[in-house]
């Protein structure tokens, strides 16, 4: 499910092949601007759908973040005793 996250990246890259034309105008913008506006649109939904795909995250484990562990207190500098 992870691999989904390289698709935003992938239609990006691939927006000059796919969607370089001006003409057909969609709300009155060119074509190309309306594709990336509709693929940005479209990451949100992806990236919800993937994380609540993701086994880690459905098992509601802590996310381990290294500014959570205690700073260590036996060097010299800020010495806290």
């Amino acid at each position: 499910m992870l691999l989904l996250l390289a698709l935003p990246g992938l239609l990006y890259c691939l927006a000059p092949a796919v969607a370089n034309r001006i003409e057909p105008r969609v709300f009155g913008i060119p074509f190309l601007a309306a594709y990336l506006i509709a693929v940005t649109i479209a990451i949100g939904p992806l990236i919800w759908f993937v994380a609540r795909r993701d086994p880690a995250y459905r098992s509601g484990a802590a996310e381990f973040v290294p500014a959570d562990n205690p700073p260590a207190t036996d060097g010299p500098i800020g010495d806290p005793r």
